[in-house]
């Protein structure tokens, strides 16, 4: 029965946060003229540099097609590349200033939509929300790094 529940809950999530966040996501990307794969690039080097084989790797593609990607992204003025400190041979990537602003204006934007529609509910609603909300991210991460401890097995 709560099986039933949470699957109902989760599709019904889904769609209404595909409709909401990932259309607003990719008309901001096609107004600046930036592919989803490229999107997703800019995402990933939020959290920081990255080789660009492990760029690939996150992304699952080939290395030639993370340098297609990352050759437009550079030529927009999104990202950085550099040789890797001691390994000249390793190619790093990182997002530039406006590859970071950019980031932050999605981020924004996602939580604007978020903030707009948890206004719908009273003040403990939400703060009741929010607290559930990151326990469920908690124990989604637990169950991420499980997950990779038994791919590395």
């Amino acid at each position: 029965m709560v099986a039933d529940s949470i699957d109902k809950i989760l599709n019904s999530f889904d769609e209404v946060m595909s409709r909401l966040l990932i259309e607003h996501y990719q008309q901001h990307l096609a107004e600046l003229d930036v592919t989803l794969p490229q999107g997703q690039i800019l995402r990933i080097l939020r959290r920081g540099s990255l080789a660009a084989g492990q760029l690939a790797s996150e992304l699952r593609i080939s290395a030639p097609a993370v340098t297609g990607l990352t050759d437009r992204l550079l030529r927009k003025g999104l990202i950085e590349r550099s040789a890797a400190t001691g390994d000249r041979r390793t190619v790093m990537v990182a997002l530039s200033a406006k590859g970071k602003k950019l980031v932050d204006e999605f981020r924004d934007r996602r939580s604007d939509i978020f903030c707009d529609a948890l206004a719908e509910l009273s003040a403990p609603e939400q703060t009741q929300t929010v607290e559930a909300l990151s326990k469920v991210l908690e124990a989604l991460k637990t169950y991420e790094l499980k997950v990779q401890e038994n791919e590395d097995a």
